[in-house]
This record gives structure tokens, sequence and C-alpha cells, in this order.
């Protein structure tokens, strides 16, 4: 697969229309869970697909390159697209009402213990309530920072100016929500913004590394970020940047090599990175070339192959995957979105299909 990272493209079919939410549930008759180390389509919305009833919701979220995605409490599955998409473990598939209501775009997703949501919009972090209640968390609408510019060690959130739309994208164990903003890594609690983490270096033609939404944290609370040039220059695994809780940075460790995949593990092209539940991270990555995706599980210094792309697949292929079958022989293009869901790796976006891959 070409290694792209494309937003989610216009709309050419006419979908849910104007109202507020939309639901369809699909074809469970035919759905088989995979068992460990195997994939399955948990949903194939094409027109010819097992879920065809499901294309005009799932259209919204899963279409086109996710803005971030994320697993509640309940094992629900958001996936931030043109919409904010729910799927819930029954492969019901939804818009929130939230995302219908959106004044611009929006990054990153996170959700919280108790049902909400919070997402970066148009330079302010919001809360959605399970209610629907909206309020917002830090940032102010309207002018915001030139990247680079200096900023403070800590700042009260409301009225912060970020250098963009923000991006949320994890929470610590102690509800500390960490935000992306283009060069600065925030950590949000109890109404101030703490610095954690800010980027300095540069592209080799000199553009500044920023971070963009496919960030991870672990259980523990660590934070991994990828410094990239977004939508051109993808970061490297090599790069990848620990931030623990204490704010001490280090690097993932990894090994020499990993058996099927040739060259320096170092030198892998990071799409996206996820956490694990536990104390590691999955990422997807690609070679050099931008080409044959895998996803790595990475742990007390192992990097763990969990599925790879048969060699020369495309980007926009089919994918139908009619029963589970062996991760490590996957007929289908890697979807770049990922998020954790107890035992098991769910994969979204720019496709018409979700994977889920079983690791437990």
């Amino acid at each position: 697969m070409t290694l792209r990272k494309v937003l989610t493209g216009v709309v050419t079919a006419v979908l849910c229309g104007t109202a507020v939410s939309c639901t369809a549930g699909g074809d469970d008759s035919s759905w088989t869970a995979p068992a460990k180390g195997q994939a399955a389509a948990l949903l194939d919305f094409s027109d010819e697909g097992r879920d065809a009833s499901l294309r005009t919701v799932a259209f919204y979220g899963f279409n086109g390159f996710p803005g971030g995605m994320t697993t509640g409490q309940d094992g629900s599955v958001y996936v931030l697209g043109q919409k904010l998409v729910r799927m819930k473990r029954d492969r019901t598939v939804s818009t929130v009402e939230f995302a219908r209501e959106k004044e611009g775009a929006a990054t990153g997703v996170v959700a919280l213990a108790d049902g909400s949501l919070v997402l970066g919009i148009e330079g302010q972090v919001k809360k959605l309530g399970p209610d629907g209640g909206v309020s917002v968390l830090a940032g102010a609408s309207g002018f915001a920072r030139t990247t680079g510019t200096p900023v403070p060690v800590s700042a009260p959130a409301a009225g912060f100016r970020f250098s963009a739309t923000p991006s949320p994208f994890g929470v610590r164990p102690d509800g500390t929500i960490l935000i992306a903003d283009h060069d600065v890594l925030w950590a949000l609690k109890d109404g101030t913004l703490r610095q954690l983490y800010r980027t300095t270096a540069t592209s080799p033609d000199g553009e500044p590394l920023l971070l963009a939404w496919d960030n991870a944290v672990d259980a523990s609370g660590t934070a991994y970020v990828s410094p990239e040039v977004p939508e051109r220059v993808p970061g490297r695994l090599g790069d990848v940047v620990a931030i623990n809780a204490d704010g001490l940075l280090s690097k993932p460790l990894l090994p020499s090599e990993i058996p099927g995949l040739p060259g320096s593990p170092a030198a892998l092209k990071v799409m996206w990175l996820t956490g694990d539940g536990a104390s590691g991270i999955f990422a997807q990555v690609y070679d050099a070339s931008g080409s044959n995706g895998a996803v790595l599980h990475l742990h007390s210094g192992r990097a763990d192959v969990l599925t790879r792309e048969k060699p020369g697949i495309s980007s926009g292929s089919p994918c139908r995957i009619q029963h589970p079958m062996d991760a490590l022989q996957l007929q289908c293009a890697l979807p770049p979105g990922m998020t954790y869901r107890s035992g098991s790796l769910i994969l979204g976006g720019n496709g018409d299909y979700v994977l889920e891959i079983r690791v437990t």
C-alpha cells in the first residue's frame, strides 16, 4: 500500500441527509469473530458487501482518513471522519449528535470513563457529555498562536490560544487529557495546561516536525508521539518519543531487526500509534517506499509483528474476507486508523471495511 495521509474527501452520495443522527445495523448471521492471531472484516460496507446496509452511516466515519479513533468504556469504537461515528460491540453504527453540530474541522477524539467524549474543534478542546451537553475545557475560538512562538510552561486552559485545532488523543489514569498542538504536547487537568514536550527537529528539507493526531498513551500514562510534517513527511519509528507521567523523555526500545521486515526498524515510517491496554503500544508502519504495511506490538523491548499486508496490495482495493484468516497473510490494505478494544485491535479508514485483529 502506498503511504498516504489524506483527510476525508467529498461525499459522493446522499447518505443520512440532515437528520440529527442516523443508525444502521449489520448482518450478524455471517459474522465470525477472529481467534488470537487472526484477522476478520468487522464491517464490510461496500455496495456488494455483507454489511452494505450500514454504508449510509459508516461512510461518514470510516471512508476517509480518520481524524481520530478511540474506544469507550462500553466497547464502542468512535471514529472521527466527516462526522463522528460510533460502532457498538454489536456492530451497529450511528452518527453522534455533536458531530452534526460542529462548526468546522475537528481533530482528535478521546473517550472518558464517564461516557463523555473529548474533541478538538476550531481552537478549542470540547467535552460532549453522555446527555449531549457540550462544554469547553480549553482554548479559545478565533485567532491562533503562530507555530514555533514561545509558550509558557503552564497556563490557565480557559481562553488559551492553541496553534491550530488541538488534537486530544489520550487520557492518563488520573484523568489528565493529552493534547497535541502542532509543536507542543500539553497535559490538561483541573483547568490548567502543562507543557510536556516541544518539537525542535526539522525534516531534511528544513520543514519543522510537528505532532499530528495519531499519537498514543499506554495504561501507565506514558505518552508516545511521532514528530512529522503532516501529510508530507511521515515520522520514523526510531524518532518516536515517550513521555512518562513524571515528564521524563525516552525512546521505545527497538530490536536491531524484525523478521519479515527488511531494513532497520528505526527507519520504518509511522502511520498510526495506539496503546495496547498495558505497558506497550501498537505501531502501524511502512517501509521507506511507503509500501508493505505492518502493525508492530512494541513492548518490553520487543517488536512483534501482529499483521502485515500482502506485498503489492494497493490502497482502495476491495477487502473481501469472508472468514477469519491468518493476520500475517492479510489480503487487504491496512486501514490507517487504530484503536485497542479488550484483546482486539480495530482498524478503520480510507476504505469501505473495518478490520479486527485478535491480539490475546
